[in-house]
């Protein structure tokens, strides 16, 4: 009887010794977050972040690592490959397919589904979280969404007081405002760096019933350029080449797309919000905005999103600690504050609303695309290998071509179509 007495006492032990599952650990550990996009400037930022973590929850240290930014998502890569300890990472969307498809990722489902903040993540960063693989591995941190960036100051002085919301009235008043002789053009064209990105957001609008897996897809399979909406959108874009763009344009890249609208000569940019902090540098803020993507024949805007996010290493023996610190990260005025620096934009609604930055004008037309609902989140299909050889050599040559008068839009339509095998 005594030794039952015995051992049940020690179990008592062993179970009231045992954390409680789901819960921040009391004693006192140590997680180790690696970075990828690390520079000097932006890891004294995210030291600031992790101070405040480490003050909200005295039990937990974060041991930030900062390979150089050429070459860490090589040693991330290798540091999960080989089990290295790594809690939490960094990570781009073009890491997230193979970092999933190679197991060096812990599914956070069952956290997110008990995670009462997810509630104020935008509609794109819930989306993107479960967009690959079966479950949700990571959460981003900030996205990239395009809008269409305006002169509002030229414009004016042009005689243009009201914004463009279709793509109609955009190619028409391209065109009343173009007069090459005065060296004044509309559109700030993206000729080169995978235009692709910016063409396809630009062309899928006129066509209804895109897929929201690939962008390249409407939901029956056919492929969008092959319609007729398809095709009025090609054939719109060389008349706003020809007629509204820099003839050199088709070799500008996003420096010369800055340039040129920054010196007015094309007032309308369509970006990503980084540029903001590219644009801030040289104009007033009443000098430009942002708008809307303008609506297409199908009455929608499929916007693809980019993103960089966080996500628990697979190995991690501490999932939910580090669950907790991810969940800090992108809390509305710290995914505010990092936010600010980098330029993207917060997945945190509470950011728009405490940010002063965020508040202003120019960053309204991406907030507004967001929770538009004529805004539908398609993607590009970055998990399929043959993407980045579409994207910098096969679609690049073609629509040059194409633009050049080199080839008719039959002919560039079925070049992307047959590349693609759809």
């Amino acid at each position: 009887m005594k030794r039952l007495i015995a051992l049940f006492c020690t179990l008592l032990l062993i179970v009231g010794a045992m954390p409680i599952m789901g819960a921040v650990a009391e004693e006192k550990i140590t997680l180790t977050f690696v970075e990828v996009m690390t520079s000097p400037e932006r890891t004294l930022v995210l030291e600031e972040a992790i101070k405040g973590f480490e003050e909200k929850f005295p039990n937990i240290e974060i041991e930030l690592v900062s390979p150089p930014y050429e070459t860490a998502e090589t040693k991330v890569a290798s540091m999960l490959a080989v089990g290295q300890d790594v809690d939490i990472v960094e990570m781009r969307d073009n890491s997230v397919a193979p970092w999933i498809n190679n197991g060096f990722l812990y599914a956070l489902d069952e956290l997110v589904a008990n995670w009462e903040g997810k509630d104020d993540l935008v509609e794109a960063a819930l989306l993107a979280g479960s967009s690959i693989g079966d479950a949700t591995y990571f959460i981003p941190q900030y996205l990239y969404v395009k809008a269409l960036m305006v002169r509002t100051d030229i414009l004016e002085k042009l005689g243009v007081t009201e914004m463009p919301v279709t793509t109609d009235e955009f190619l028409e008043v391209c065109k009343k405002i173009t007069d090459p002789e005065k060296g004044q053009y509309a559109f700030a064209l993206r000729g080169i760096g995978a235009p692709c990105k910016t063409t396809d957001v630009m062309w899928v609008t006129e066509v209804p019933e895109i897929s929201e897996d690939n962008i390249y897809l409407t939901k029956d399979g056919t492929f969008y350029m092959d319609t007729p909406g398809g095709k009025k959108a090609v054939e719109n874009y060389y008349t706003l080449f020809k007629e509204c763009c820099p003839p050199d344009s088709i070799n500008w890249g996003f420096n010369e797309q800055i340039n040129g609208f920054v010196s007015g000569t094309t007032p309308f940019l369509v970006q990503d919000p980084d540029a903001v902090g590219n644009v801030s540098k040289s104009l007033k803020p009443e000098q430009y905005t942002a708008i809307p993507m303008p609506l297409g024949d199908s009455g929608k805007r499929y916007l693809d999103y980019g993103y960089a996010g966080l996500a628990v290493a697979a190995n991690s023996e501490h999932p939910e600690e580090a669950f907790e610190f991810i969940k800090y990260m992108i809390s509305g005025e710290v995914n505010a504050r990092i936010c600010e620096f980098y330029g993207a934009l917060p997945v945190s609604k509470a950011a728009y609303e405490t940010s002063d930055m965020f508040k202003l004008p120019v960053y309204k037309a991406w907030a507004d695309e967001m929770e538009d609902e004529n805004t539908v989140f398609t993607k590009f299909p970055l998990e399929d290998p043959r993407f980045a050889e579409y994207s910098s050599t096969v679609h690049l040559a073609a629509i040059q071509s194409y633009l050049l008068g080199e080839t008719t839009a039959d002919e560039f339509i079925k070049t992307c179509k047959d590349f693609w095998g759809y």
